[in-house]
């Protein structure tokens, strides 16, 4: 009976904490501060800790936040718009929020503009949006930049920069990227052609388990 008294008296405490701290963030995004602004707008959109989920009431808050200048504000509105989500949708705005997101530095920012402007046909711009993740050290970014200037879809000097973005992939551990980097030694571009350094990459990427490496190989995949 003790235990069970003690439990309900533990669980009203934390329902009363919680409601005591989204009073205090409340005053504090009153008061015009960028972060409790977005955590009340995020808790609202969210439903989580404590608070209702109400998006429609979440995005005023965001929005605030977003142009006091906190990056993750613009990227959660720029979703908002995306989706539809709180507001009526619209990709216009949806882009255009993204894109102050990702001009502060928001890496998710910058992967949703290179999904929309993929998907629009966009790649040129895709890859502008890219590159500065891929030069912040992202494995993701920089295999998918790679094969996109091997596409050639940059203006110019392609081949040399999908081997640099295929590289940084490759030393990082990624097997794509080392079949890539391979291919591009067999084939020339970029680089020159170097049988031996070819081998060198497919044989880095049959470790890691490419099954188009293991076959070129002949050799069969190898497990940890």
């Amino acid at each position: 009976m003790i235990r069970v008294v003690s439990l309900v008296c533990v669980c009203a405490a934390w329902l009363l904490s919680g409601c005591y701290y989204n009073a205090e963030l409340v005053g504090l995004a009153q008061e015009g501060y960028p972060a409790a602004q977005y955590e009340l707008g995020r808790r609202m959109l969210l439903g989580i800790k404590g608070q209702k989920k109400v998006p429609e009431l979440a995005i005023p808050w965001l929005q605030l936040s977003a142009e006091g200048g906190d990056h993750r504000a613009m990227a959660a509105v720029a979703a908002c718009y995306e989706s539809g989500v709180g507001v009526q949708q619209s990709l216009e705005l949806s882009r255009q929020w993204y894109i102050k997101a990702a001009q502060h530095g928001n890496p998710h920012a910058c992967l949703s503009l290179v999904r929309l402007e993929s998907k629009a046909g966009n790649m040129a711009e895709a890859v502008r949006w890219l590159r500065p993740l891929a030069e912040s050290g992202s494995e993701d970014a920089q295999l998918m930049c790679g094969k996109m200037c091997l596409a050639g879809l940059v203006d110019a000097n392609h081949d040399e920069l999908a081997v640099r973005y295929l590289r940084f992939a490759a030393m990082q551990g990624n097997a794509e990227a080392c079949f890539l980097m391979g291919c591009c030694y067999a084939n020339g571009l970029g680089v020159p052609r170097n049988e031996a350094l070819m081998l060198g990459w497919l044989v880095n990427a049959a470790a890691g388990g490419y099954e188009e490496a293991v076959d070129m190989l002949n050799v069969p995949a190898m497990k940890d």
